[in-house]
């Protein structure tokens, strides 16, 4: 659906984004086999508020537009939005120049949070010096065009935006290796109904999770292979730890199932402006946390388990072969136990849940959940009231996810409805005896 800005021409600088888009502008002869073009992340204009315009070339190379330091100063829910000029004054006037065709792509700022990325189809110059511009959602086709960027965005602690739990519990950004930043959940869980600790804990199910997320992005585009980039990724990486502790005893079966219990204990939102030469890529991330507890029947559990290990989670997209999930290198587990009873199978996870974006429009969803699982049983059938069973622990990871169809702003159609990540999952055993 068409919107409408409206853009007040004031005197501008003509700095920053009249410098050529990297190697993104070079020139193609459109001749087969030429290779694209690498974009080279820079640092941020002199006014970091600045929206860039961009125009495209014939032969799939963009170059800046002569439309400099112009700030999308509002973006209304209906798509409206108001263009409003930089400083110095006396720079000479440039809002004129706008053509249907050029894109404007918008960092994160206060009136744009998640940054915008669209593409005009018409110019209205108005009497009173300002000029209103129809616009239509744009691709980074229409932003990038021919060219390579492949990039690990790591965060800043600035860029970790903490909301307090409302759950409980301790939520807070803690130094990882290296000093890198990320997002500690230290919280006791609530158990179902006639779950209740051990003697001599106060808590049934305890657990902590560091994260220290990185954004992944990249795209590589060449007009003479396809209208559409050969290939693109959006994700999530990150050293993380995950720990619980169990000390329950109960006698009734609960089981979340395919409906698990998803309990926000905090939520971490990041909206990320990466430059590409003074092309604004605006990532965004949002992180908040779960847990999904189970059991079969009557068991009494005195178990802790530790996982570390390389967080992969997203979307990849190759013209050969399609789309295809993320994955990380399998995370390394270990356990103690101190007393496995009962008859039953008993499963406490605790995990985050992650969504992806560019510009707020586009997604890529994903479930990470570390898992303790201990079962218990009697040795064989037949077996006396009183006889030994086996008892085992085991530490485990499942990742399940999905990506919207408006992940389309790669320039790719991906299906009419959101698609099923194939899910990944890694189990081993850390313990085993006799109960």
């Amino acid at each position: 659906m068409t919107s409408r800005l409206r853009l007040l021409s004031v005197p501008l600088a003509l700095t920053v984004v009249l410098v050529p888009v990297a190697s993104a502008t070079a020139a193609s002869d459109g001749s087969a086999g030429h290779v694209p073009p690498v974009l080279q992340v820079s640092g941020p204009p002199a006014d970091p508020d600045t929206a860039t315009v961009l125009r495209p070339g014939a032969n799939g190379g963009v170059t800046p537009a002569p439309v400099a330091h112009l700030r999308l100063a509002r973006l209304d829910a209906d798509g409206s939005a108001l263009l409003v000029g930089g400083s110095p004054p006396g720079a000479p006037q440039s809002a004129e120049q706008l053509r249907p065709g050029d894109v404007i792509a918008a960092p994160a700022t206060g009136a744009t949070p998640h940054g915008a990325l669209v593409k005009v189809t018409a110019v209205h110059p108005g009497t009173d010096g300002s000029t209103a511009v129809d616009t239509v959602p744009a691709t980074l086709v229409d932003a990038l065009g021919d060219a390579s960027a492949d990039l690990t965005v790591p965060l800043t602690a600035a860029d970790l935006k903490v909301s307090p739990s409302s759950a409980g519990g301790k939520v807070n950004t803690v130094a990882g290796q290296a000093g890198s930043p990320g997002v500690s959940f230290d919280v006791d869980v609530p158990t179902p109904p006639g779950v209740e600790p051990t003697p001599g804990h106060g808590s049934a199910l305890h657990a902590q999770l560091d994260l220290h997320p990185e954004l992944l992005f990249s795209y590589q585009r060449a007009h003479w292979y396809g209208v559409a980039p050969s290939k693109a990724e959006i994700g999530l990486a990150g050293d993380y730890s995950h720990s619980v502790e169990v000390h329950a005893q109960g006698s009734a079966a609960y089981d979340t199932g395919h409906q698990p219990l998803h309990i926000p204990a905090a939520e971490v939102n990041v909206d990320k402006t990466v430059w590409l030469g003074p092309v604004p890529i605006v990532l965004n991330l949002k992180v908040d946390y779960f847990y999904d507890v189970s059991a079969d029947g009557k068991i009494t559990v005195d178990a802790e388990e530790h996982t570390q290990g390389r967080l992969q989670v997203g979307a990849r997209y190759d013209a050969n072969g399609g789309w295809s999930a993320l994955s990380g290198p399998a995370p390394t587990s270990s356990g103690s136990s101190s007393r496995i009873s009962g008859t039953a199978t008993a499963k406490a996870g605790i995990g985050s849940h992650t969504a992806l974006g560019l510009y707020g429009s586009v997604g890529v969803a994903a479930d990470t959940q570390p898992y303790l699982k201990a079962t218990v049983g009697a040795q064989g059938a037949g077996s006396a009231p009183n006889a030994q069973a086996n008892w085992a622990l085991y530490g485990g990871l499942d990742i399940t996810g999905s990506f919207f169809t408006k992940l389309k702003i790669f320039g790719t159609t991906v299906l009419d409805k959101d698609w099923q990540l194939p899910p990944v999952s890694w189990e081993r055993k850390l313990a085993e005896g006799t109960a």
